[in-house]
């Protein structure tokens, strides 16, 4: 008799709450994973996942063109957003520092805010995503919470870099998933139903997966299993950002639980 192999189907019988860029981004993720000794059922469900997702960006194209709203930024370029906004903010408060303080008394206030402020310079522009996210909202924190200091650094640098330093640094939360931006009743009812349909979608081909395995054949195992990656890192993902929200831990140094995706992202073809 084979040996039977441990797997629990029970993560996998449904998909976790998403909303529609996670939706959107683990179909793409599953049908790039698709085995290929798929099963007949696991392809007639991803071709199913493949039409809703098709259908769900669609939907999310148009909201965004009625919306007149401007393509989501990528990672990469709200990265460089909010690197380029520190060093644009440093550079101003370094050039007064420069000044003879006797001449002009800001600049040894400009020397004071870059020991206090940015005692390492700017190397933490060089961390992970998510942790340099972090250290940005620390540094924010900080200027908050002294009204000296922020009043100081908008009369030093001039009001436009601080201010840009704080929408980059938003607008770098949303994209990572650490903040997000509300959408209005209006907007969540007009993707409600593709979104719906895209999980449902997702649903039915996890199940397919799961009852592909058959425990005393190891490769079915080994086949689920990659088939089902996706989804096991976004649920990774999901409960490590849960632990920061509740003060139980740091950001990952890789939150990167899923490619990159925006609209133009092509959607994997399932073979027949």
């Amino acid at each position: 008799m084979a040996r039977s192999i441990l797997f629990d189907p029970t993560p996998y019988l449904r998909p976790p709450k998403l909303d529609v860029r996670q939706a959107v981004a683990l179909s793409i993720a599953l049908l790039s994973a698709l085995p290929r000794d798929a099963t007949d059922g696991m392809k007639r469900t991803a071709r199913v996942v493949r039409k809703a997702t098709l259908a769900m960006n669609k939907a999310w194209d148009h909201k965004r063109r009625a919306s007149g709203a401007p393509k989501p930024a990528s990672k990469a370029k709200a990265d460089y957003r909010i690197d380029t906004a520190w060093a644009a903010l440093k550079m101003r408060v370094d050039a007064c520092a420069l000044l003879p303080a006797e001449a002009h008394p800001r600049a040894e206030r400009a020397r004071e805010i870059v020991r206090l402020l940015l005692p390492e310079g700017l190397e933490f522009l060089k961390l992970a995503m998510a942790l340099e996210w972090a250290e940005s909202n620390a540094l924010l924190g900080r200027i908050a919470e002294d009204d000296a200091l922020g009043k100081d650094l908008v009369a030093i640098a001039g009001p436009e870099f601080l201010a840009e330093v704080r929408a980059a640094h938003e607008a770098y939360g949303e994209v990572l998933g650490i903040t997000k931006a509300h959408e209005t009743p209006a907007d969540v009812a007009a993707l409600r139903e593709p979104l719906r349909e895209l999980v449902s979608a997702i649903g039915d081909y996890l199940l397919q997966i799961v009852a592909s395995v058959d425990r005393e054949r190891p490769e079915t195992v080994q086949s689920a299993r990659a088939a089902l990656a996706p989804l096991g890192r976004l649920r990774q993902a999901a409960a490590r950002r849960t632990a920061v929200k509740n003060g139980k831990g740091a950001p990952a140094a890789d939150e990167e639980a899923l490619p990159e995706t925006e609209l133009d992202t092509p959607v994997p073809d399932v073979p027949q």
